[in-house]
């Protein structure tokens, strides 16, 4: 057990941290998150414990704010998605960016040790996804009253999304059978889902 960090007020996180923080990201991809100790991150993160403790007070507080910057960056692609579905302007390979974006440098196995050692960082996650979700409704609801999609159930299209987002991402015996990536699997399944709505 390493020593706990002394309660005190923590430095404001800035850019710096952020770069820090999410280079580890790669080298957790088969890492046992509920095993990592704080010395573990130091080391992953090139920096002493104690620099680590002027931003931190605990490890589930660095997986939220990684998982929090990931997400964030991730709403300015939806939120982007969400003008151009209004308007009618939407290119389909921009929702596929937006999951591989997400899916960068990051595997199933370790969103699963996420949803199982940090709830918290976790819903993070699962908000942002249910965000994501509406918007789909919205975009295929859109699609086909405007002819551009073929007629089918929007709530079936929807429910075809959430067992593949909330089922698959997590699903890392799906990814040892396969030398697939989750990147690569998001951007397949974008291109055949919407391949096939098209008129």
């Amino acid at each position: 057990m390493g020593r706990k960090s002394i309660l005190k007020n923590r430095k404001e996180k800035n850019q710096k941290v952020e770069q820090w923080t999410l280079a580890i990201l790669p080298k957790l991809k088969t890492a046992d998150l509920g095993e990592l100790t704080m010395d573990d991150l130091a080391l992953l993160m090139k920096k002493s414990k104690s620099t680590i403790y002027q931003y931190f007070t605990t490890k589930e507080e660095i997986f939220e704010y990684i998982t929090q910057v990931r997400i964030d960056y991730l709403y300015t692609y939806k939120n982007q998605i969400t003008e151009e579905i209004l308007k009618l302007d939407y290119k389909c390979e921009t929702l596929g960016r937006i999951l591989m974006e997400g899916a960068k440098d990051v595997s199933s196995f370790f969103l699963r040790q996420l949803q199982e050692h940090y709830p918290t960082a976790w819903k993070i996650i699962e908000e942002f996804l249910c965000a994501l979700l509406e918007d789909l409704k919205q975009f295929y609801t859109l699609g086909i009253e405007n002819n551009i999609f073929k007629p089918i159930s929007s709530e079936l299209l929807v429910k075809l999304d959430e067992y593949f987002i909330r089922q698959l991402i997590t699903d890392d015996n799906f990814f040892d059978q396969t030398e697939e990536t989750l990147e690569s699997i998001m951007r397949d399944y974008m291109f055949l889902k919407f391949e096939g709505l098209k008129k």
